[in-house]
């Protein structure tokens, strides 16, 4: 049977439509599992892990500031309260029961929330604009990503520095519970961490889905991401998941 990866989903857009965008089912079809987009249905996320054999949580919309502890500050684009409390329900089911779990930009900071960290609600009032993390109407820049060389993130995508695509305004202020900076932009902006005791917790900054089907460190991710699941489902219990040959373990 197939290796399932649930993948997160946004809306109702205006339409009426839940929508995912086509890279994360892409990369993780590439990578051999079988994508299942998941509803954002807040009473009933947590039956979605019976399903599955691990999860993404894509990128979107900024969190409701007040999900952190903080009153709504502009610049902000579009809240959706429901959408927030569905994910923070999957990304704490996913904790506990130590379900593979890659969390992109967006979900990244919607596992730090979870866990009690804390968000820049605007990168330019805090780092400046040295460093560009995002382009005219949320269209997406490249920068360099620079990893931590003891970093589990490091041993599975094989490099130390390489050059990522981002669009987002806000970043990790302060880390959740368990998790561990791993990577960082050049301005210091937290681009990447991983969870101390999880198997597979990895949140990335940055949007591989975006170039994944060209560079091979991008879809490295989804490749592991899989291959976590797959050791997941073998033995339908918490515990070390397989990697590929090569990867390091913690």
């Amino acid at each position: 049977m197939s290796t399932i990866i649930g993948i997160s989903t946004f809306g109702p857009t205006p339409r009426g439509r839940y929508e995912c965008p086509k890279g994360y089912p892409a990369a993780i079809h590439r990578a051999g599992g079988l994508p299942l987009p998941l509803l954002p249905l807040p009473v009933r996320m947590a039956e979605y892990l019976e399903l599955i054999d691990g999860l993404i949580l894509i990128g979107g919309e900024d969190i409701d500031p007040t999900a952190y502890g903080e009153a709504p500050r502009m610049p902000l684009s579009h809240l959706n309260p429901h959408r927030d409390r569905a994910e923070m329900t999957l990304a704490r089911a996913a904790v506990a029961r130590n379900i593979p779990l890659l969390a992109i930009c967006r979900g990244m900071q919607i596992v730090n929330v979870t866990l009690g960290g804390g968000i820049h609600s605007h990168l330019p009032d805090v780092y400046g604009q040295d460093v560009a993390h995002v382009g005219d109407e949320w269209a997406v820049l490249p920068h360099e990503i620079r990893l931590a060389p003891d970093s589990r993130l490091h041993g599975w995508l094989g490099t130390s520095q390489f050059s990522s695509l981002s669009g987002h305004h806000q970043a990790i202020s302060t880390l959740g519970r368990g998790l561990r900076a791993n990577a960082w932009a050049p301005d210091g902006v937290i681009e990447a961490f991983e969870h101390e005791t999880h198997p597979f917790l990895v949140g990335v900054q940055w949007h591989p889905e975006l170039n994944a089907d060209k560079d091979p460190v991008q879809q490295r991710l989804f490749d592991c991401l899989v291959a976590a699941a797959l050791g997941y489902k073998r033995t339908a219990a918490p515990g070390s998941p397989s990697l590929p040959s090569g990867s390091a373990k913690a």
